[in-house]
């Protein structure tokens, strides 16, 4: 489900902005990417988020990321192993899944990366997760 087609959407405050590859929702300690149908998310487009993500929040805000898989696109998972070396921006992801296809891209992307990730069912899952995070508290 798109975040704006979930009842969450019309209780919490959050700023969209459309970039050429997805939809970002951004909110005080975290935001929900939802990457258009057919993208390959790649060195290139992670650059361009993150450019977007640090002139809303900031350089040294920590953040947690949702992944709102809706759509089917393809990802490099190597991605993961560049928060390795950020400035630490992102502290933890949460991956929602539809198919069995997206599930068993975030079963290899959480091996990839050593930031915490859970793999969701549901936006409202990914979201409660988020909120119970110590480091954004």
């Amino acid at each position: 489900m798109r975040f704006e087609d979930s009842p969450l959407s019309k209780s919490l405050s959050f700023q969209k902005i459309e970039l050429g590859f997805g939809t970002n929702y951004l909110f005080d300690d975290f935001f929900i990417m939802e990457v258009n149908e057919g993208v390959h998310f790649n060195s290139e487009t992670l650059n361009s988020l993150l450019a977007e993500v640090r002139k809303h929040y900031g350089s040294h805000k920590q953040l947690a990321y949702i992944a709102n898989r809706v759509n089917s696109y393809s990802i490099d998972p190597v991605l993961w192993s560049y928060f390795d070396k950020d400035d630490s921006i992102l502290i933890a992801a949460a991956i929602v899944s539809y198919r069995n296809s997206t599930l068993m891209s975030a079963n290899i992307e959480k091996q990839l990366s050593s930031i915490s990730m859970k793999r969701c069912t549901d936006i409202e899952e990914a979201i409660s997760w988020v909120r119970t995070l110590s480091e954004l508290n």
